[in-house]
């Protein structure tokens, strides 16, 4: 029997353990958070994809059968969807890189407003 797990934080500092458990013979896939089961699919002999949500994230599972190697899991989390909690991410994200500009900016100012200043001092 096949088994992954992964630890997940959300934005809140809240970890989520996520597992698969996936029998090598029969092919019988459970998926499971914080020991609570997620999704159970039967037969999994080919490459699938699954979506699940923690919280209010969309994560995706990708199991990939590698013919020579045997099965592959990975877990992501997509963020590239248009709901109210990830664009205010993005706008939070923004909001922050222009304030990181800005520091950049005054940060170079000030030392060359000292420079040109010890330069007249000379």
């Amino acid at each position: 029997m096949n088994q992954s797990h992964w630890t997940y934080w959300d934005d809140y500092g809240r970890q989520h353990v996520v597992g698969i458990l996936h029998g090598a013979d029969t092919g019988h896939l459970v998926v499971h958070c914080n020991s609570k089961v997620m999704l159970v699919d039967f037969n999994v002999q080919e490459s699938k994809t699954y979506s699940f949500c923690i919280d209010e994230h969309l994560c995706k599972l990708k199991v990939s059968n590698k013919k020579a190697t045997g099965f592959t899991y990975e877990l992501g989390v997509d963020e590239n969807l248009n709901t109210p909690v990830y664009l205010k991410k993005k706008k939070e994200a923004r909001k922050f890189l222009y304030q990181k500009i800005g520091s950049m900016v005054a940060a170079v100012s000030i030392l060359m407003f000292v420079a040109l200043l010890l330069q007249s001092f000379k």
